[in-house]
């Protein structure tokens, strides 16, 4: 008779649970976008199987693999849409158990120009630190973080991608320990609403800065590094990792622009012996950076980084804190005589526009941009490479558009406040950097 009570109790227990099923708890998240190929990540509040549904502009219906949202990584998944086709509008839905729900978005596939039309034109908008306030983790008498509807802002500009310079989820003593400390700050972020529907319809693509690792002394060497990779990872899929190095370094290629996300976390020294120099991006990345630049093809090469590449004032958030590296970096880009080169950084609490200006090769510029929702502030530093105009005190996010007919592009920038109102613009055309 017990047996079979206990038996009974736990069928009860059972429907119970299946009948309260699993639920979205941030995304989904339109990740890396590609020609035949499209990522969807999404976060439940328990471990489930979930599938996407999407559908062509003829409504053709076509279903994704089933994934499970893992438990150990706070329950996300990022699911491949694999019957992509170039050019093509699609809208998606996701699955959770078996049932379909209303949580999905659209988007258009990348068009394969190649040899057949001119590069088409296209906007990316770029956007600083991200700070999500969490009630019982502020310090007192200070509120970090703000103005949200700044996505809602972004969304109406119609980016086709949406690119993070770091500082994404801003940890805090209390998350840097575990990894389930990370996990629940990642979460934290991801969760804010007014984000929600930028996630779900405009590729997202991030890499990480200070404030997504741990405290700012640690590189290489943290002991909890893992806890750090694994969370990002698991909250911003990469396009692509690259084979032999670690870290969380990627790239990808939108019309005639190849982008490069560069790791200034992983290979950093800052600490070193008598006989070597502190390190930000290790001499692996460089090669590494050094071999992509190398093989693009593209009128504009973006390098993409947490940290300033070109702020010449000695600060640890900047390149210029590990100077011997900065000038090897710089040299190589000389010696290489590479075309095209822009960069855009994060990782402080202003924006700017740096310009490097050379004797003997083009100006090369570095879009910093500062805060999206985190606290803007003034830099103390000196930044004497900086241009008039630029300095930014207010959040922020960016817009460039890569346009113009195919003999004459060039990037628009333009930095715009939470209203969508625009702060500073300036035009950098393709011919500005070549070398004379």
């Amino acid at each position: 008779m017990n047996s079979f009570i206990k038996a009974f109790a736990l069928l009860l227990l059972v429907a119970g649970i299946e009948s309260l099923g699993a639920d979205i708890v941030a995304g989904p998240m339109l990740a890396n976008l590609e020609m035949r190929e499209a990522t969807v990540w999404v976060q439940t509040d328990q471990p489930a199987l979930v599938r996407v549904q999407y559908r062509d502009a003829n409504n053709r219906e076509q279903w994704s693999l089933p994934v499970e949202t893992n438990p150990e990584l706070a329950n996300t998944a990022a699911i491949k849409l694999q019957k992509i086709e170039p050019g093509q509008q699609y809208r998606y839905a996701v699955e959770i158990d078996g049932k379909l729900t209303q949580l999905g978005g659209s988007f258009e596939s990348p068009q394969f120009y190649h040899e057949r039309t001119p590069p088409p034109d296209f906007r990316i908008a770029v956007g600083g630190a991200h700070y999500a306030v969490q009630e019982n983790y502020e310090p007192p008498y200070q509120i970090l973080g703000g103005g949200y509807s700044i996505f809602k802002t972004i969304l109406e500009s119609e980016p086709d991608y949406m690119i993070w310079t770091g500082n994404t989820a801003h940890l805090r003593e209390s998350d840097w320990t575990t990894q389930s400390g990370y996990l629940k700050r990642f979460s934290t972020a991801r969760a804010v609403p007014e984000l929600q529907a930028l996630l779900a319809n405009v590729p997202n693509i991030a890499t990480w800065a200070e404030h997504d690792y741990a405290t700012k002394n640690v590189g290489k060497h943290y002991a909890n590094r893992g806890f750090a990779e694994q969370a990002f990872k698991a909250f911003w899929p990469l396009p692509t990792q690259i084979p032999g190095l670690p870290g969380v370094m990627t790239r990808f290629r939108h019309s005639d622009v190849d982008f490069i996300l560069l790791d200034v976390r992983s290979h950093r020294i800052n600490s070193v012996k008598s006989d070597s120099f502190p390190k930000i991006l290790g001499d692996e990345q460089i090669e590494w950076l050094r071999q992509e630049l190398i093989a693009s093809t593209a009128t504009f090469k973006v390098v993409v980084a947490g940290a300033p590449i070109l702020n010449p004032a000695e600060n640890p958030a900047n390149l210029s804190a590990a100077n011997y590296e900065q000038n090897k970096l710089l040299e190589m880009l000389r010696s290489e005589r590479i075309q095209g080169l822009f960069f855009i950084s994060g990782g402080k609490t202003n924006g700017e526009l740096t310009r490097l200006v050379h004797a003997n090769s083009y100006n090369i510029y570095d879009l910093t941009v500062g805060p999206i929702t985190a606290i803007p502030a003034e830099s103390d530093e000196l930044n004497f490479f900086r241009m008039p105009g630029t300095n930014t005190l207010e959040r922020q996010y960016a817009l460039l558009d890569f346009e113009g007919p195919e003999n004459d592009r060039q990037i628009h920038i333009r930095v715009m406040s939470i209203e969508g109102k625009e702060i500073w613009s300036r035009v950098i055309k393709a011919s500005q950097l070549t070398r004379k």
